[in-house]
């Protein structure tokens, strides 16, 4: 048999038998976020979304993570943007803490990116110009149409966009700064954690993934330019650099803005990009995320579609390796949390572990330490976040 064929036929197999059989003996998870106990100061909230994660200097984990006063459509009303710091590897937490908030209206299509350089946690984030609430029970464009057309016919900007950053591990929050100039009238941040590369000529630029978007007077996508985002100035100034789609997929309602990237031992960049009918992508950048090659479909990540993470493994001594992972919902809806892994940056995918049974949705990875990663994950319908650390070597384990 052609060993390109065999290769693909052990990888498949590897991911359908993880669809349906769960992993023994997984460590349990613990419940960082929860709607039935936390509050911060009068802020009563009903939902959690959106996890994204960084590792400081100082060790801490800053988990962010979007909360919300409505559970029902529209979900989003009044949604301001939160973290939790650790300083024991996740064992425990700080109190919640509002890094950015906006009253009636919503803090969306966040990007959480640690510069190590500058010890400054940044937040970015996008403010909806109205109050979802007005929307009433409906959803979709239908529905939203009216509020974009009072916008537009008063040419105030549907939406506007903002960074705050964190000098002290996410204690304490700047005020908004209005970067919209620079990212354009419709940025995401891709719902992600971003990088700061850490070698090649580049070292210490920011990126995000995510996407610039063009919509019409009634607010409707027309047009999704998908890419990185990325600072050479430690996050005052941010430009985007597109990721090549075909434009068969890279339709409105197919294509997502939601992405991750993660950096490779030879500097190279991989990209991992969520779509709603045709799985996921991948792109790769071979100049610091400059340019990307166009993306290709990721057969063998068999998945449900929803946002997922991606990081790479360090080796003990903290070296970056080529050894991928990727976590995500298991085919079929959102539940029993998967971990793909690749060995080869992203080629190939041949192992696929079950980590998590039931709800499952929304995730967030991060290396612990030389033994552990961290899964930080949406639950309970969105009530909770929960955090589990998995054994790397046993995740590895083919």
């Amino acid at each position: 048999m052609n060993p390109l064929i065999l290769t693909l036929s052990l990888a498949l197999g590897a991911s359908l038998h993880a669809e349906f059989q769960l992993s023994a003996d997984w460590p349990e998870s613990s419940t960082v976020y929860d709607v039935a106990r936390d509050t911060a100061g009068e802020h009563r909230y009903t939902n959690y979304r959106e996890p994204v994660i960084v590792r400081t200097n100082s060790g801490k984990l800053i988990l962010g993570v979007q909360a919300g006063n409505r559970h029902a459509w529209p979900e989003r009303s009044g949604q301001d943007l939160t973290v939790r710091v650790s300083s024991d590897n996740g064992k425990s937490w700080g109190p919640v803490i509002v890094a950015a908030e906006a009253g009636d209206f919503s803090c969306q299509c966040h990007g959480l990116v640690y510069d190590a350089e500058k010890d400054r946690v940044l937040f970015l984030y996008t403010t909806y110009n109205w109050d979802y609430q007005l929307v009433g029970k409906g959803r979709g464009a239908k529905y939203t149409a009216p509020l974009y057309q009072k916008l537009a016919a008063e040419k105030k900007p549907f939406v506007t966009s903002y960074m705050v950053y964190s000098d002290d591990d996410g204690k304490t929050w700047s005020k908004p700064y209005d970067i919209t100039k620079q990212v354009g009238r419709q940025a995401h941040f891709g719902a992600s954690e971003g990088r700061q590369l850490t070698v090649g000529k580049h070292k210490g630029r920011l990126l995000l993934a995510g996407s610039r978007m063009d919509l019409n007077e009634k607010g409707n996508i027309t047009h999704k330019h998908l890419g990185a985002w990325y600072s050479d100035d430690h996050g005052k100034t941010w430009a985007l650099a597109e990721v090549p789609m075909d434009e068969k997929i890279n339709t409105p309602r197919n294509a997502s803005s939601e992405a991750r990237i993660t950096e490779l031992a030879d500097g190279t960049l991989l990209y991992n990009q969520r779509t709603r009918k045709t799985g996921r992508h991948l792109s790769w950048s071979k100049d610091s995320g400059a340019s990307w090659n166009q993306t290709e479909q990721a057969t063998q990540l068999k998945v449900t579609q929803c946002n997922g993470s991606l990081m790479t493994l360090r080796d003990k001594s903290g070296k970056l390796t080529n050894t991928v992972l990727f976590s995500v919902p298991s085919p079929g809806g959102r539940s029993n949390g998967m971990i793909y892994i690749s060995k080869d940056g992203g080629k190939t995918w041949p192992i696929a572990k079950n980590v998590i049974k039931g709800n499952f949705a929304y995730s967030a990875l991060i290396q612990i330490d030389g033994e552990n990663v961290g899964l930080f994950y949406e639950t309970g319908h969105y009530k909770q976040i929960n955090f589990v650390s998995l054994p790397i070597e046993k995740l590895t384990r083919p």
